[in-house]
């Protein structure tokens, strides 16, 4: 009767099987299947075992500095790195991203930094590239200091 919106898929969040608490700190690269929670710090590359539906949940006080790659990815913390998600990535309010993202499907929150660019899967061009800081162009001082006449006019 009503056309309702169906609701977006969200990966399950039933329980983690690894957790990263937020007194651990890790130097080194990890591996994955099924559910890790970072809470804490790691310096290394984060990724899900391949052929996997993997989740990774990133809280507001975790930190990855390192590529990360995963199925799902529900991300409120900070990486510094690429980060790869295959299906669905969730950035939250207080995720931080400083690297480049590649996604298929992705939800983003008021608040949410993303400090590079956000490529969709399957395609070859961004689909939004941050704009880069301007210098504007500035003309010879001699022809900035002139009127214009019909020659410099017929030029522009």
């Amino acid at each position: 009767m009503f056309n309702r919106k169906k609701a977006a898929p969200r990966p399950a969040v039933n329980g983690f099987s690894s957790l990263i608490a937020d007194n651990l700190s890790i130097q080194g690269d990890l591996e994955f299947s099924e559910g890790l929670k970072v809470d804490g710090r790691i310096r290394g590359s984060v990724s899900f075992k391949a052929g996997t539906t993997s989740l990774l949940a990133i809280s507001a006080n975790g930190v990855v500095e390192g590529n990360v790659s995963s199925y799902d990815a529900l991300i409120d913390g900070t990486i510094v790195g690429d980060l790869r998600v295959e299906h669905l990535l969730e950035l939250h309010s207080n995720a931080r991203v400083r690297g480049n993202i590649t996604y298929r499907q992705l939800s983003m929150e008021n608040g949410a930094v993303v400090e590079g660019t956000l490529r969709r899967l399957d395609e070859e061009a961004p689909v939004l590239e941050l704009p880069k800081p301007e210098t504007p162009t500035q003309l010879p001082q001699q022809e900035a200091d002139q009127p214009p006449t019909a020659e410099t006019s017929e030029r522009s």
